[in-house]
């Protein structure tokens, strides 16, 4: 069986698709991953085949995103940024899956807006991806657009609501669909988000013990435990790491993954100084960054680094301050620390609400509301108050016991038998 993993976005929307597809070839099947050229050095670093997504570099810089969300037309802005992202994603999955020719074609990200309708005119079986729930359910509000409950009513129409926009903004391009010869969309499957009637399965890549199932979605979609990333196989931390963790009490970490300003060493020095207040050590995670201590730091009470692979370094923590990206979230919990978050935007704030709601962590701080003091006194109560502690450890000895990838393989056995069949 031939698979090909199509996703596009930041390493948050490729990471976990790495140790997925490792699962897959390991099961003895052939997998590439298609995603923009960025992660081109992650992807076949792990070891596996990659194809760029032409015409995407450098389209998912979240930085330009957060500046054009604060402006005055921000949303007309946002919009005609994401519809355009969409349209040329949607080009590029047709073009390297005509190219690959695989046997069943997996979505994730930005690629599942409108990549049923793609695989059909592509006359290939295929899934959806997600790191996230995205269904409509009388749960819980849409993960992408907000992380509180509007009540089961509420959240339903919520879920509708959003279902039906993001219908709108998908929806392939004139040319794509005379390209691919496919029929203009109907009312119902725009308010549905798929076919009227069509069982198209949507697997999600995090633990039911961290989001239960809802009841009330369709039997095609499952919740499967988490995709945990690769770790490439010539890494090795670097020595200065190593010699700062065994030199004093574990330390903090703080870091905001791809939400990491602009003005690094602003960040840099608000760490550092809520890190002072605290009271702890802290390890710095900035882009680009070397192993050196922040200024005004003495050597032994933090360090700046760059990328580190979380599931290294989260073990190695005493506590956790990040931005609950959906990634990020879920190494923390799977290394029993508890974590204290600072969303910025999309699912961050629901993953920020399922932290506090376990018990992994205090209520996050919302963005707008950071300062040095605010996460000072947040990171005393987080390492000071057992029970954060002992939940997280508890959460992550049941992570331990599942097997995320096993149900996304039996479902691509599937789909590629029943086309073999066909």
């Amino acid at each position: 069986m031939r698979v090909l993993i199509a996703t596009a976005g930041g390493r948050g929307d490729v990471a976990p698709f790495t140790g997925l597809a490792a699962a897959v070839r390991a099961a003895g099947h052939s997998v590439t991953i298609t995603s923009n050229d960025e992660y081109e050095s992650l992807v076949v670093g792990c070891g596996l085949d990659f194809r760029p997504l032409p015409g995407t570099h450098g389209m998912f810089d979240d930085q330009m995103l957060m500046q054009d969300s604060a402006a005055p037309i921000a949303t007309i802005r946002v919009i005609r940024r994401v519809v355009e992202q969409i349209r040329t994603v949607q080009k590029a999955v047709i073009a390297v899956a005509r190219q690959e020719a695989p046997d069943v074609l997996a979505l994730t990200g930005m690629a599942t807006l409108g990549g049923y309708r793609i695989a059909k005119g592509l006359g290939l079986p295929g899934l959806d991806l997600l790191l996230q729930p995205a269904q409509t359910t009388a749960d819980f509000a849409p993960s992408i657009v907000v992380g509180r409950s509007f009540g089961r009513t509420g959240n339903r129409l919520a879920g509708i609501a959003t279902t039906a926009a993001f219908g709108a903004l998908e929806g392939p391009a004139k040319q794509i669909r005379h390209e691919l010869r496919l029929p203009r969309r109907r009312i119902r499957e725009v308010l549905r988000g798929q076919p009227v009637g069509q069982r198209w399965p949507v697997l999600h890549g995090f633990s039911p013990a961290v989001v239960p199932r809802p009841t009330d979605w369709p039997e095609s979609h499952q919740v499967t435990g988490y995709w945990w990333p690769e770790r490439p196989a010539a890494w090795t931390p670097p020595a200065q790491l190593e010699d700062f963790l065994a030199s004093g009490a574990p330390p903090v970490f703080f870091g905001f993954g791809d939400m990491t300003p602009d003005n690094t060493s602003d960040f840099i020095e608000l760490a550092a100084e809520a890190g002072r207040q605290a009271g702890v050590r802290q390890v710095i995670q900035a882009e680009e960054a070397g192993p050196t201590a922040a200024d005004g730091q003495q050597p032994g009470d933090s360090i700046v680094i760059g990328d580190v692979p979380h599931d290294w370094l989260f073990p190695r923590m005493a506590a956790l301050v990040h931005h609950a990206g959906a990634g990020t979230a879920a190494a923390g919990f799977r290394a029993g620390v508890p974590a204290v978050a600072v969303p910025v935007l999309a699912d961050q704030p629901f993953w920020a609400a399922r932290i506090a709601a376990l018990g992994a962590g205090p209520s996050p701080i919302p963005r707008r509301q950071l300062s040095a003091a605010s996460l000072a006194a947040a990171i005393r109560d987080l390492v000071t108050r057992p029970s954060y502690r002992t939940r997280a450890e508890a959460l992550s000895t049941q992570l331990a016991h599942e097997d995320g990838a096993a149900p996304v393989i039996t479902m691509l056995e599937s789909l590629s038998d029943d086309s073999s069949a066909g």
